[in-house]
């Protein structure tokens, strides 16, 4: 954001929960020692407990890109679909996403304006730099449910993986560590709804239709990767996930200040997704009035 730009907070949307594995599921860790009949492929464990986890950044990458794949921005006027232009990786091995070259194209981009976007200073014309829009949404690490844990309890399994060459025929296999289907990690996201402003000279904005796109675009990309799958070798059987929402709402500035009536949407246990985008309309409008209270003072 400018100097002279401004955003002000007019609260968050609440997505929380659990995700229920179907398959086995395989998100990598590293490989701190080699021994003998050790596994080829770890799954990443928490540090302090030693316990499998989903990493927050995992979870957000996938968001991500499903929503690359379908959405869009509107530049010039324009809505085009987005083009994977940043390159980041590395010059040997590339690793290309989208991202919007400076912050007025970020605002008006489903993915940039929910993920955040880095500006591109070549882009811009010389002798000015371009501005960055920081990421809407947060997603925490998803731990195991605490329910499951037990001194006896198991949380994987080794599965072998057998890659053949095409020309000697001979096997080569691989030991591949994943968490047990069945298993139940606590999942929880925060959208960041605030009346932005990027010019000193702009008038405060809060943009109801943009606060409605956004939930609905991160809902239907929870249901994407529910049916394609989270983690590595989705493609073969791994990774098949189920969100079960148990809160999905929004809370105004004055929840956070301390009224517990600060808020609208739906909880419970074992909410879909589908059940939780039927709420989208009512938290936008109670989000919405909120807003022009706080705007107007």
């Amino acid at each position: 954001m400018g100097e002279k730009g401004q955003r002000l907070l007019i609260g968050k949307v609440i997505f929380s929960g659990n995700i229920i594995l179907k398959t086995g599921l395989h998100i990598g860790g590293s490989q701190e020692s080699m021994q003998i009949g050790g596994l080829d492929l770890p799954v990443i464990r928490d540090s302090a407990t030693n316990l499998p986890y989903i990493p927050g950044s995992s979870l957000k990458g996938k968001l991500r890109s499903t929503l690359e794949r379908f959405g869009e921005r509107e530049k010039d006027g324009k809505k085009e679909k987005l083009a994977f232009n940043r390159n980041i990786g590395t010059f040997r091995n590339r690793l290309f996403i989208h991202c919007c070259e400076d912050v007025n194209y970020a605002i008006n981009c489903d993915v940039c304006r929910v993920f955040g976007s880095s500006g591109d200073d070549k882009s811009m014309p010389r002798g000015q730099k371009a501005e960055n829009f920081p990421a809407l949404l947060a997603v925490r690490d998803c731990l195991l449910d605490k329910s499951l844990i037990s001194p006896s309890s198991e949380f994987t399994e080794i599965k072998i993986e057998t890659g053949i060459d095409r020309i000697s025929m001979s096997a080569n296999p691989r030991r591949v560590e994943r968490v047990l289907p069945g298993t139940k990690f606590n999942f929880g996201m925060v959208y960041s709804v605030d009346a932005i402003k990027l010019k000193e000279n702009e008038s405060l904005v809060f943009n109801e239709e943009i606060l409605r796109k956004d939930l609905d675009n991160l809902l239907t990309s929870m249901e994407i990767v529910q049916n394609e799958g989270l983690g590595g070798y989705a493609s073969r059987g791994y990774g098949q996930i189920e969100f079960q929402f148990s809160e999905f709402k929004g809370r105004s500035l004055g929840y956070f200040k301390g009224d517990p009536e600060k808020e609208k949407g739906i909880s419970g246990s074992e909410l879909s997704i589908n059940e939780a985008k039927k709420h989208i309309d009512e938290i936008v409008q109670f989000l919405k009035e909120e807003a022009a209270g706080v705007i107007a003072r």
